[in-house]
């Protein structure tokens, strides 16, 4: 893993992640369970198998704490500032923007407000895309302590057997109702999201045993286990479609299938060759892209006529508008200090 992978995959994982949300009215079971053409079909596939992209964003972060350390030494306080500074202002902004205009939040007193307000602050729900924020502030939070964990090959045997353990019996608990969810959380609890944090931390402190683990096979090796990882993972959605009725009956991410997805894709990024000058194209998009995620949603509510050209036209339309206007606020807003913390520029 080097910074200029970190900066495409950051690109890959945004441009994936609005193509998700623009696809969502398309993919099979959202409006009729039964039917399947081919726009549904490559909708759903986007949607489904783009779900490793959160995944890797987590993997990204740790990535990105870890290998900071090489320019300057961990002082937890500048830490802890940084990261607040980081995640809080455009956490609260764009919590608060959600309910303007909100009939049922304009209409409600003082104390209704401020409930209505501490609700979404503290549950994450604020926005549909801003449970992510509420995550990484999590991983964030257990830093100080996760970096602390040295890398061996049993620590990682370990984590992966934790993680898929935990993972399965998530989704065993909901697919087959056995009533014992209370023993686990919902997707959105941060323990879900510490292994792929964790992941991240050990590609930058430890870069060998990556590298050495890769580079037994070739990058086209790497891509087939990740269409057949995707293969699996778009099997068991549409089974599990199906069985329930619904196309979110057991959530997008506690799922074993999207662990191998994720991790078969980290792999194969990680095998991939940089030419000439291809690895400097994504800086500028690597450095609008959290603009990006931030205000993506606001622009598919502003083009959300254009829908009506389907899906498979209007998905890449989406993505393109998206990132011109991100890029676009990201470049006015950079150089004004205050404005740049507020969304996270």
């Amino acid at each position: 893993m080097t910074w200029e992978l970190s900066d495409l995959l950051r690109v890959i994982a945004t441009t994936i992640v609005i193509s998700i949300h623009a696809s969502h009215h398309w993919w099979f079971g959202v409006k009729d369970t039964v039917t399947l053409n081919p726009e549904i079909f490559i909708d759903t596939i986007i949607n489904q198998v783009g779900r490793f992209t959160v995944p890797i964003f987590v993997v990204l972060s740790g990535f990105a704490l870890a290998k900071s350390e090489d320019k300057r030494p961990f002082d937890l306080k500048i830490f802890c500032q940084r990261r607040l500074w980081r995640i809080m202002p455009p956490y609260i902004l764009f919590t608060l923007l959600n309910f303007v205009g909100q009939s049922e939040f304009l209409s409600g007193g003082w104390q209704e407000k401020t409930l209505q307000i501490w609700q979404a602050l503290s549950t994450g729900m604020g926005d549909y895309h801003l449970y992510f924020l509420g995550i990484i502030l999590q991983c964030y939070m257990s830093y100080p302590v996760l970096r602390h964990i040295v890398f061996t090959a049993w620590n990682l045997g370990i984590l992966l057997t934790i993680t898929f353990l935990l993972f399965s019996g998530r989704w065993i608990f909901s697919t087959f109702d056995l009533n014992m969810t209370n023993f686990l959380p919902d997707g959105n609890h941060v323990i879900y999201w510490l292994p792929y944090f964790q992941i991240g931390i050990w590609l930058a402190k430890n870069q060998e045993w990556i590298s050495h683990l890769v580079s037994k096979y070739r990058s086209r090796t790497w891509g087939y286990l990740f269409a057949i990882a995707a293969t699996l993972e778009v099997g068991e959605f549409y089974w599990m479609a199906i069985l329930k009725n619904s196309a979110e009956a057991v959530g997008h991410y506690t799922r074993p299938t999207i662990v191998l997805i994720s991790l078969t894709f980290l792999l194969w990024s990680i095998s991939w060759r940089f030419r000439g000058r291809s690895k400097y194209f994504p800086k500028i998009l690597s450095n609008a892209s959290f603009t990006t995620y931030l205000v993506h949603v606001w622009i598919l509510r502003a083009i959300a006529p254009l829908e009506i050209v389907g899906g498979i036209f209007f998905v890449p339309i989406a993505a393109t508008v998206s990132w011109l206007i991100g890029i676009s606020i990201w470049h006015i807003v950079s150089g004004k200090r205050w404005l740049a913390i507020a969304i996270g520029a």
